[in-house]
């Protein structure tokens, strides 16, 4: 690596299917300095997963638009890389590649990369959320900043919830093949403003273990409607839910704060279950169940249990009268510590 401080960078999705990936590295170059044509070069190498690496690819950067006008406030640099027979995060296979690349201005390197990314296929059909290919149902648990242990999470099929994740907590969860659900809100538990919000973002997108940033319940349906929409260009394939009142009937979350979001995230209190009316709410988005719990000193393993009461629990309830959808139709579950 080379001396000095790596500067921001983002990866952006392009297409993807089983035979090949298209992404594009953007790097922040700081100021537009002399003026010269900014040249990337760099390779991506992989899949490795752990410690292991089986039948490793190298994938060359290509360099694009290094002829593209200065802008007087500073300059990114960009570049292409195409993989074929891609090798897919996943829970189940981390696979990793180690990107490097440096970018330079002439004969002076302006700017680095070392680090390791994951290519990641999610989204959204209909009311699910779709990993791979396939249906995926999270099912989270809280969990601290402090002593994370994602082995534990790994054994038992669980995605964890934490507040404000750091890029190390991020990048052990990408090796071990754990779920993030990254919730926007800072130590003093208040939700982050709009321009705090897309720089999280924005560095939670490099890492293919955050599937979803959660907006808290806020304030104002303008302030969450800014939020999401700061994140549109900056989140990739990670998916960005709302926070709203499960206790309400769903008439009552303002249009605003859900118009952008690719999931609804439905909070409930302890022992508690949503108002009647989100069984037939008519709206083509997935719901994650999100329940409050007062077992603070309980085991990861006894959380995750409550993840599959909440579910049954739901089921249950989905059967009750004037119910149009099916009970699965829950697109995750989460048990969360009460505050």
């Amino acid at each position: 690596m080379l001396p000095g401080p790596a500067l921001p960078l983002a990866i952006l999705a392009g297409r993807a299917d089983d035979m090949r990936a298209e992404i594009m590295v953007q790097v922040a170059c700081g100021d537009a300095g002399s003026g010269e044509r900014l040249q990337v070069t760099g390779t991506l190498v992989g899949p490795r997963r752990g410690r292991d690496m089986t039948l490793p690819t190298t994938v060359k950067l290509v360099d694009i638009r290094g002829d593209r006008p200065i802008d007087a406030a500073g300059q990114y640099a960009f570049a292409r890389a195409v993989f074929t027979e891609p090798a897919y995060w996943t829970p189940e296979l981390p696979n990793l590649y180690r990107l490097h690349a440096e970018v330079q201005r002439g004969d002076q390197t302006v700017a680095f990369v070392d680090r390791m990314v994951g290519l990641r296929r999610l989204g959204v059909r209909g009311r699910s959320l779709w990993l791979e290919g396939r249906r995926w149902v999270p099912r989270g648990v809280t969990m601290p900043t402090t002593g994370f242990d994602p082995q534990s999470l790994r054994s038992l099929s669980a995605a964890a919830v934490i507040d404000d994740p750091s890029d190390e907590i991020c990048a052990a969860a990408d090796q071990a093949g754990v779920a993030i659900i990254a919730v926007l809100r800072g130590a003093d538990d208040q939700p982050f403003d709009r321009d705090t919000a897309a720089s999280r973002i924005a560095a939670w997108a490099l890492h293919p273990s955050v599937v979803l940033a959660l907006v808290p319940r806020l304030e104002s349906a303008e302030r969450a409607g800014a939020v999401v929409a700061a994140a549109r260009r900056l989140k990739g394939t990670m998916l960005v839910g709302v926070e709203v009142d499960g206790t309400q009937p769903p008439d009552a979350v303002p249009s605003a704060a859900i118009g952008g979001v690719d999931c609804l995230i439905v909070s409930l209190p302890c022992e508690g279950l949503p108002h009647e009316e989100w069984r037939s709410w008519p709206a083509d988005k997935p719901l994650v169940a999100w329940r409050a719990t007062t077992m603070a000193q309980g085991t990861t393993a006894e959380h995750r249990q409550e993840c599959d009461r909440l579910q049954a629990a739901l089921a249950a309830w989905g059967c009750g009268q004037g119910a149009s959808h099916l009970p699965w139709d829950w697109a995750g579950y989460s048990c969360i510590l009460a505050r």
